[in-house]
């Protein structure tokens, strides 16, 4: 007797629905994507529980006919796709035929559609057309989901909390808004609004929408091309940034991906900018041929792989890092009329150009000053007037600043006639040893010289084989090593310009980082960490009096680095008050 069989089509779609539906999440982009292909300019996702009792969406695209609206449950049947050379140009987010199937395999689907002002409804439960029967007409199409995983307890008792689903939810929806800024989308769970963005096509306004007013003046717009792609949107300055990856949005021809080399392109160009732990807000936007793109990898659809991939990613970072480098990157001490302290309680809060996470406070206030109800054009105009980031006009990339004293042993007071300045000492001075160690690093010189007293390093048995097969990396450097003993080194020469007395400490960090970047070894990059690391332990500390002259050479110093405005590790060297802003708090000016 015969033991394989032919897989019944409602087990076929349970079994897909594994890898379709996973969270409510699932749900929410399977429903919006085709309300999106269906050329809909506005979407309401509307949620019980956050979408464990029910999810709805609502749109008002072209709809379906009465036979449309029952294939559309069939497994593999898709209006998207025709024949095999259809797949190497797919412009449309769905494609596979997938999703409403596995939807109503495992749950109770409920489809209201309109085509020609005849109005059509599908009801489906487990898989089983229920209804299938005329409704009311109205434009477009309106699909309830409800009794997610009834038939399939096990894979309902393993969604998430109410608050988990419901995040995952909204960062979804975040992200498709800013995919298709010209699509008026309104998130709401319970009957409360989430999301609700204007559809006027202006990305800049649905980044204020989603992340306020304080982050959308701190954009700055990304356009540039080559000859296969086109990448535009925004990044944040260096000074926004969050925990984690999830606000780096990449968007390639209208379609929310995951890349996690084009994430870590996006930070890396950060690198000299910020800490390496934090991640800057970015949403990119990349076209290009759809033949050069595979996105027929997952069903989620949302793994790509690119052609080309190394001249996008040089696109990209190259295209960053000269916008972020013609800004000048000082922060101002902004001070607003609900933030003016009370004579009794007057105080200065140095703190202030750390970016709040929570804007609402004093968003309705700057709301007053840039109306963002205009056209699609003047918000950007609006935020750039109101925007603290300079233009750098000319070569020099920090004013003439004249010390006056060192405040607290660690920040030197500076002034000029548009205002008060305050330099980290210590951040000023790593930024110029940074700069100084990276030159010399990267144009090595033949200049060594023999340690009096001999450096041994031992290294655990892994760590020394590693080492000694990465030798040609201590020769470019000019470190000139043999072995001594079983898992030693002994360093024979090294170059002249170590800082004294922390060679040893810094040939340890130099093995440290070919180490621990074995795999993925990029000089540049291993570089720029040696640099950082030299340059922290060479300089001033942090509660270390000064004199007047040392404090002039800093300054002036720093004013000769190509970035004077944050240390290797993303800190601020330096802050501002305007003259305005502290005639403000001095109720000299209103």
């Amino acid at each position: 007797m015969s033991k394989i069989k032919v897989m019944d089509e409602l087990l076929a779609n349970k079994i897909a629905a594994g890898e379709v539906v996973e969270k409510c999440v699932s749900i929410v982009k399977e429903l919006v994507e085709n309300s999106i292909d269906a050329n809909s300019d506005m979407i309401k996702i509307e949620l019980k529980e956050a979408g464990l009792r029910e999810i709805k969406v609502i749109d008002n695209g072209i709809g379906m006919d009465e036979n449309d609206a029952v294939l559309a449950f069939q497994r593999h049947a898709t209006s998207k796709l025709y024949s095999d050379d259809d797949l190497f140009s797919i412009s449309s987010l769905g494609f596979r035929g997938e999703a409403l199937p596995s939807i109503a395999s495992v749950s109770e689907v409920v489809l209201k559609t309109c085509q020609n002002d005849i109005g059509h409804l599908v009801h489906i439960k487990g898989g089983t057309i229920l209804e299938s029967a005329k409704c009311e007409a109205r434009v477009g199409t309106s699909i309830t989901v409800s009794n997610l995983f009834y038939n399939t307890p096990a894979r309902l008792k393993h969604l998430s909390s109410i608050y988990s689903e419901l995040a995952n939810i909204v960062e979804y929806v975040n992200k498709i808004a800013l995919s298709y800024p010209s699509i008026k989308f309104i998130l709401k769970n319970d009957d409360k609004e989430l999301l609700n963005t204007d559809g006027s096509g202006n990305l800049l306004k649905v980044i204020k929408t989603i992340y306020g007013t304080d982050v959308a003046k701190k954009m700055i717009k990304i356009d540039a091309s080559n000859e296969d792609y086109t990448v535009s949107g925004y990044v944040s300055l260096p000074e926004v940034n969050r925990s984690s990856r999830n606000h780096m949005t990449t968007i390639v021809n209208g379609r929310v991906v995951r890349n996690a080399s084009l994430n870590k392109t996006v930070n890396d160009a950060y690198s000299s900018f910020k800490e390496d732990t934090r991640y800057p807000i970015s949403v990119l936007l990349i076209d290009t041929d759809p033949s050069l793109i595979d996105v027929n990898i997952h069903p989620s659809k949302q793994d790509i792989k690119f052609s080309n991939f190394d001249d996008l990613k040089s696109l990209i970072s190259n295209s960053i890092i000269k916008e972020i480098k013609t800004k000048l990157l000082i922060p101002k001490i902004e001070i607003k009329d609900t933030d003016i302290p009370k004579y009794e309680n007057l105080s200065l809060n140095l703190e202030r150009n750390i970016v709040k996470e929570n804007t609402s406070e004093y968003t309705q206030k700057i709301s007053d000053v840039i109306n963002f109800n205009d056209d699609k054009n003047t918000l950007e105009e609006e935020v750039i007037n109101y925007e603290y980031v300079e233009e750098i006009k000319d070569d020099n990339k920090l004013p003439e600043l004249y010390p006056i004293g060192l405040f607290l042993g660690t920040y030197i007071g500076c002034q000029n006639e548009k205002g008060i300045y305050l330099i980290d000492q210590h951040a000023a001075e790593e930024r110029i040893n940074y700069e100084k160690y990276l030159y010399m690093l990267s144009h090595p010189n033949n200049n060594t010289i023999k340690p009096l007293f001999s450096i041994i390093i031992e290294l655990p048995m892994n760590d020394f084989i590693i080492i000694k097969e990465n030798i040609s990396i201590l020769d470019k450097l000019n470190i000139k090593v043999e072995e001594f003993g079983i898992s030693s080194f002994r360093i024979v020469e090294h170059p002249t310009w170590f800082p004294k007395n922390r060679e040893d400490k810094i040939i340890k960090n130099i093995f440290e980082l070919i180490i621990s970047s074995e795999k993925n070894f990029s000089f540049e990059k291993f570089n720029k960490n040696l640099a950082a690391t030299i340059a922290c332990k060479a300089s001033i500390k942090g509660n270390t009096n000064i004199t007047m002259e040392a404090m002039e050479s800093i300054i002036n110093d720093l004013r000769k680095c190509n970035n004077p405005f944050n240390c290797p590790h993303g800190r601020p060297t330096i802050i501002s008050f305007t003259t305005y802003e502290l005639e403000k708090m001095f109720k000299r000016s209103m």
